[in-house]
């Protein structure tokens, strides 16, 4: 009979920040010498995984030796510096290239580069010729979901500013939340249900200010497709889960397969929808290849970083990291791109809800490792 009890693999705990399942990245070789195998948390002295293995005095990292808290501090500023380069790629590249519309052919370069390191990570691993665990029709399904839902939330940043956008994919929590519950019969925390009600708050707020700003303009396909997307992100998650947990998939598997499989759907997409005309646009448009390029490696190696940030600190530190780097996501987004957001009271207690909300989910994920 096989165990059904929650794993204590990496990927129960770490959000998808990138495709193809609930780790952010794939594994490549590993930054660090004191890795763990694939689902072993690092055992240290704090209770919630965090702190120096007790065999081990320092971490190597990069070949230099520099202690726990030194390699704390360079995956974190990795973690928070190259996915706040992502996101603000991603939205110089909606707001300020000229009648931008090629979202599935970004969409499209950035689980190429997930994908090709999926199937690197699976070969360093010595994984990539060991039977398949889950059946290919659910990792299938699983793609299909996730190649939607990853081109769609992007659509929707045509209707919604770049600060509303994230903290409406935040609201992720939400979703997973209401799927596990109906689906896996998961059950949730007072913290968690605290931080879902603060989520949606924030949204209103946000939702508010931007309707204050635009003056009454209309943005409800944005809030449709942004809606429908995390829907669709948050099945990916449970299915996801469901693949390794009941099936005894690994992360890397699930990964590779769902990346494969994802790319040539959107890969297909983005032929049709987009056309000859998105790489014409991107071969002569100033900037448009160099920000497609920037967005997506940035955004890999951020998720990357922020893994392996996670296996060497313990899912709650990598977490403290992950709220850090949102709320400056926002911030930096009013900072850096003000144009179609004017910064109203709105806007404001939009974001302090937010960063309360993201500090209930961090409480939330703490309470449950001192369990």
């Amino acid at each position: 009979r096989r165990d059904r009890r929650p794993s204590r693999d990496m990927s129960a705990e770490v959000n998808a920040k990138g495709y193809g399942g609930t780790d952010s990245s794939p594994a490549l070789e590993p930054l660090l010498k004191s890795d763990a195998k694939e689902g072993v948390e690092p055992s240290g002295a704090g209770s919630d995984g965090s702190g120096p293995p007790k065999d081990d005095p320092g971490d190597v990292i990069f070949g230099l030796k520099l202690g726990f808290d030194g390699v704390f501090a360079v995956l974190a500023l990795l973690t928070v510096v190259l996915i706040s380069a992502s996101c603000y790629f991603e939205e110089w590249m909606y707001k300020r290239l000229p009648n931008f519309n090629y979202f599935w052919t970004v969409a499209c370069a950035e689980l190429a580069v997930f994908t090709v390191a999926s199937v690197a990570g699976a070969v360093a691993a010595g994984t990539i010729a060991q039977p398949r665990r889950a059946p290919i029709l659910k990792y299938l399904l699983q793609a299909t979901v996730m190649a939607v839902y990853a081109a769609i939330a992007k659509i929707a940043y045509k209707y919604l500013n770049y600060a509303t956008g994230t903290v409406l994919r935040s609201t992720k929590l939400v979703f997973v939340m209401a799927i596990s519950v109906a689906w896996l019969g998961r059950r949730y925390s007072a913290w968690d249900y605290a931080a879902a009600v603060g989520m949606i708050i924030s949204v209103a707020c946000f939702g508010l200010g931007e309707a204050h700003a635009d003056k009454g303009q209309d943005h409800t396909w944005g809030y449709v497709l942004s809606v429908l997307g995390l829907g669709l992100a948050a099945l990916q998650t449970n299915m996801a889960d469901n693949a390794m947990r009941d099936h005894g998939a690994t992360s890397l598997e699930n990964m590779l397969y769902v990346n494969g499989l994802g790319f040539w759907i959107v890969l297909v997409f983005a032929a049709v929808v987009d056309g000859e005309a998105a790489i014409d646009y991107m071969l002569h448009t100033e900037n448009a290849l160099t920000l497609l390029i920037a967005r997506s490696l940035t955004f890999y190696l951020g998720a990357f970083a922020f893994t392996e940030l996670t296996r060497h600190s313990g899912a709650a530190p990598a977490t403290s990291v992950a709220t850090a780097r949102k709320a400056l996501t926002v911030m930096l987004s009013f900072v850096a791109f003000p144009d179609d957001k004017p910064f109203s009271g709105w806007f404001l207690a939009g974001i302090l809800t937010f960063i309360a909300a993201i500090g209930l989910e961090l409480k939330s994920r703490i309470e449950k490792k001192r369990r």
